[in-house]
């Protein structure tokens, strides 16, 4: 399989993977917040930008594992696909817009992926995700 094809496979697991993981702590986190009561809406713009980061991660780690090297661009690839993804789901909507909220996520999803990048790497245990 050529680096391009397998790059682009990783990337996209990795894209599919932080996006769920997205999903899986944004429940964790409305849990937590109607347990607690109702957070002002700046403080959950700032938590949803911090969840995203956190998919972010999730999906580099995943995609570098995947790629098994290169972990800067894979994890980078997949942390500004999952922010594409969740940029067009969200202005999709009626009503909504591009703010400078937009441009924090679009920085936590790229840093979250590259760190995710590496941290993917820096595990030994590689040879279960190499099947892909």
């Amino acid at each position: 399989m050529s680096d391009k094809k397998k790059l682009a496979k990783a990337a996209a697991v990795g894209c599919i993977c932080g996006i769920l993981g997205s999903a899986a702590l944004t429940g964790i986190f409305a849990a937590i917040i109607l347990g607690t009561g109702l957070l002002p809406n700046e403080l959950t713009d700032c938590i949803m930008a911090g969840i995203l980061g956190a998919g972010a991660v999730i999906g580099g780690i995943i995609a570098a594992k995947i790629n098994g090297g290169a972990g800067i661009p894979v994890g980078g690839i997949t942390g500004l696909a999952i922010f594409f993804v969740t940029a067009v789901a969200s202005l999709s909507r009626s009503g909504a817009g591009v703010t400078s909220l937009t441009v924090i996520k679009l920085c936590a999803s790229a840093i979250g992926g590259i760190a995710g990048g590496i941290l993917g790497l820096k595990e030994k245990r590689m040879s279960k995700y190499k099947r892909f």
